[in-house]
C-alpha cells in the first residue's frame, strides 16, 4: 500500500504521515497538526469513503450520501468534480501517494489502522478476542474507546450517512462499552465501574443492558435505594418513549431487590459472545447488519417477544430468519419456524400443532419460535400462551402489532426498505458485480424503480438474467414500462408484488382499502392530515384515524407533519382504481365523493 502523508500548506517541514478521524469530527491530522474539515459536499465524499475503508464504494452510494434523494441532473459528473476537489484539497495540504482511487463502479480509499481511526478501532476489537488475560482484553478495549470523540462526524452535513451508517458504527461503540463493563464488573471493580455505566446510561437511556449492570452493582455495594431508582427510571423512559416495558431480565432484578434477596455475586469474567459474521448467514440475505445484531442481543437479553413489521416485500421474513440463525446457539431447546395464515380455519390451532410436532409436549430449555405472517393483534395476542416461560416469539407481521407487544412486554421495529448501497449488493448478488459495476447509474436507477424493496430486487434481477442481451440500461426502460407487470414471475404468485399488494389489500377492509386508493391516486405530494380530510371528505379527526390505520398496515409511511406513499403502492392503487367501477370510497358523511 502507498505511502501517504501531509504537511500545512506552504511548509518546508519534512512530510508526515496524514491520518482520518471519524470517530468524531472528521479530521485530518499530522503530528500535532490537525485540521476539522468544513461542511461541504467534499467532506460527505471523504466521510462515505472513511466509513468504508480500503473498500469500492459504488457511485451510487456516494452520491446518496452526498445529495440525499436531491441528486442534480447531472449527478455522475458533479460526483467527478467532488472527487477532483478532494484530491486538490490533499494535495495543498501535502498529501502524498493515490489516496483516492478510481475504480470500476466507483471508488476507493486507501487505509490501514495507521491512517484511519475506524479501522484502528475495530483492529483493537479483533486483538482484544484473542486475549485470554481479562486484564489485556481490557486493556486493548480501553484503548479503542479512547480513539472516539462525540459528536460523531458532526461537520459532515450528510443525512443518508447520519441515518443509514452512524448508527451502525456507533453501536459496535455501545458493544465495546458493555464489554468493558462486563471485565471490571467480573474482575471485582463494582465500585470503579460505577462513573463507567452511570455514563453510559444516560448516553444510551434506553439500553437495557445498561441499567441491569448499574442496578445490579448498586445493589451489591449497599445501595438498594439507588438501584432501585435506576430501574425506575429506564421502565418510565421505556414507557414515555418507546410504549414498551422492561424486560424480564430487568423485572426480575426488580423482584430481587424489592424482596431482598442476596444479591448475586459477580462472576468470572466470560468470553464475548460471537459477534455475527459480515457476510450473511442466510443465503440472499443482503444488508441489515447492525439492525440483525440488535435484534439478536434483544432475544439473548431474554425480550419474550420481538415484532417485525413492514409494507410487503420489504424482507421481514429474510430478516427473521438470518436473526434465528445468528441466536440458534442461545436456544439450546431449539426452535421452529411456522407460517401463520388466516386461511387455516383456527390459526392457533395450526400454530399449536406445528409447535407440539416439533418440541412434543415436553418443556425442557430455552426455546425460539418464529411465527412469520401474524396476520392482526388478536393473534398476537394469544400467541404467548403457547410458549413456557423463558421461550422468545419472533414475529413478522405487515400489521405493526404495537398494541400487542406494548401489553405484553416486548420489542417491535418497523423494517424499512434496502439503502441504496445494499440494493445495488442485492442486484450484484444476482446479476454478477461486472455487470453492476459495468453501469451503477442504470443500476441505481433499476433499484429506485423498485422502491428498494428485497423481493422486487430479486424479481427484477431474475427477469434481466433470462434476458441475456440486455442491457442493464435497456432494462430500466423495460422494468419502467410497466413495472407492476413485469415485477413478476409467471407461474409464481408469492413472487409478484402485484399479488402481495392485493393480499395486503384484502385484510385490510373495505373502508380502508377505498381511503388508500383515493390518497394514492391524488396528485404526488406529501400528505398533511388537512390534505386527507379534503381528499376522502371527512372530518380532521376521521382522516387522522384513518391515516394512522393505514401506517399501522404499512400501505402508509409516517413523518413528523406529513405523510407518504412509495411509488410502487401508488401505482398499484392505480390499477385497483381502474379495476372498480364507480371508483371505491369510504365514506358518504357529506355526500357522494
Amino acid at each position: 500500500m502507498e505511502h501517504v502523508a501531509v504537511s500545512p500548506p506552504d511548509s518546508d517541514r519534512a512530510l508526515r504521515p496524514a491520518a482520518f478521524r471519524v470517530l468524531g469530527p472528521l479530521t485530518l491530522t499530522s503530528g500535532a497538526d490537525a485540521l476539522v474539515l468544513p461542511p461541504s459536499k467534499v467532506t460527505s465524499l471523504l466521510a462515505a469513503l472513511l466509513l468504508h475503508p480500503d473498500e469500492v464504494v459504488s457511485v451510487g452510494a456516494l452520491q446518496q450520501a452526498i445529495w440525499g434523494d436531491e441528486r442534480p441532473g447531472s449527478a455522475k459528473a458533479a460526483l467527478q468534480t467532488c472527487a477532483l476537489r478532494l484530491r486538490q484539497l490533499f494535495s495543498r495540504y501535502g498529501i502524498t501517494g493515490s489516496v483516492i482511487k478510481t475504480v470500476p463502479g466507483g471508488y476507493r480509499i486507501t487505509a490501514t489502522a495507521e491512517t484511519v481511526d475506524l479501522m484502528l478501532f475495530r483492529d483493537l476489537i479483533l486483538r482484544s478476542r484473542d486475549e485470554p488475560d481479562p486484564e489485556a482484553e481490557l486493556a486493548l478495549l480501553e484503548e479503542a474507546l479512547a480513539l472516539w470523540s462525540d459528536p460523531m462526524l458532526a461537520n459532515v452535513p450528510s443525512e443518508a450517512l447520519h441515518r443509514d451508517t452512524v448508527p451502525r458504527i456507533s453501536e459496535e461503540r455501545v458493544r465495546v462499552i458493555e464489554r468493558v463493563c462486563d471485565l471490571k464488573i467480573g474482575l471485582g471493580r463494582d465500585r470503579s465501574v460505577q462513573v463507567d455505566l452511570w455514563t453510559a446510561t444516560r448516553a444510551y437511556p434506553a439500553n437495557e443492558r445498561f441499567s441491569t449492570q448499574l442496578a445490579s452493582v448498586l445493589y451489591r455495594t449497599g445501595r438498594q435505594a439507588d438501584a432501585l431508582a435506576e430501574l425506575r427510571r429506564i421502565r418510565e423512559h421505556l414507557a414515555s418513549e418507546l410504549g414498551v416495558a422492561p424486560g424480564p431480565v430487568l423485572r426480575g432484578l426488580e423482584l430481587t431487590i424489592l424482596r431482598g434477596e442476596a444479591p448475586t455475586p459477580a462472576g468470572p469474567v466470560s468470553p464475548p459472545a460471537a459477534t455475527p459474521t459480515r457476510h450473511p448467514l442466510t443465503p440472499g440475505f443482503v444488508g441489515r447488519d447492525a439492525l440483525g445484531g440488535t435484534i439478536a442481543e434483544r432475544l439473548r437479553a431474554g425480550c419474550p417477544i420481538v415484532a417485525l413489521s413492514g409494507p410487503p416485500g420489504v424482507g421481514k421474513t429474510a430478516l427473521a430468519r438470518h436473526v434465528a440463525q445468528l441466536v440458534a446457539d442461545d436456544f439450546p431447546g431449539g426452535q421452529v419456524r411456522v407460517e401463520v395464515s388466516s386461511g387455516e380455519a383456527s390459526p392457533l390451532e395450526h400454530v399449536e400443532q406445528q409447535l407440539h410436532a416439533a418440541f412434543g409436549r415436553d418443556v425442557g430449555a430455552r426455546r425460539l419460535l418464529v411465527l412469520d405472517g401474524v396476520v392482526d393483534a388478536r393473534q398476537a395476542r394469544e400467541l404467548p400462551a403457547l410458549v413456557a416461560p423463558g421461550d422468545a416469539l419472533l414475529l413478522t407481521s405487515r400489521q405493526s402489532l404495537s398494541g400487542p407487544v406494548a401489553r405484553l412486554g416486548g420489542w417491535l421495529h418497523r423494517v424499512e426498505p434496502l439503502d441504496p448501497a445494499d440494493s445495488l449488493r442485492m442486484l450484484a448478488a444476482t446479476l454478477g458485480p461486472e455487470q453492476v459495476d459495468a453501469d451503477p447509474q442504470a443500476a441505481t436507477a433499476l433499484a429506485a424503480l423498485c422502491d428498494h424493496l428485497p423481493l422486487a430486487l430479486r424479481i427484477a434481477a431474475t427477469r434481466i438474467l433470462l434476458r441475456a442481451r440486455m442491457s442493464l440500461a435497456q432494462a430500466v426502460q423495460w422494468l419502467g414500462a410497466d413495472p407492476l407487470g413485469r415485477l413478476s414471475l409467471p407461474g409464481e404468485p408469492d413472487m409478484s408484488i402485484g399479488f402481495r399488494f392485493d393480499e395486503t389489500l384484502s385484510r385490510t377492509g373495505e373502508a380502508l382499502t377505498a381511503a388508500f386508493v383515493r390518497l394514492a391516486t391524488a396528485a404526488p405530494a406529501p400528505i398533511t392530515v388537512e390534505r386527507a380530510a379534503q381528499l376522502l371528505d371527512v372530518q380532521a379527526s376521521a382522516a387522522r384515524d384513518l391515516l394512522d390505520a393505514l401506517v399501522d398496515h404499512s400501505l402508509v409511511e409516517e413523518a413528523v407533519d406529513h405523510y407518504w406513499i412509495r411509488g410502487l403502492l401508488r401505482r398499484h392503487a392505480h390499477a385497483v382504481a381502474d379495476r372498480s367501477d364507480p371508483p371505491p370510497h369510504p365514506y358518504r358523511a357529506k355526500g357522494s365523493l
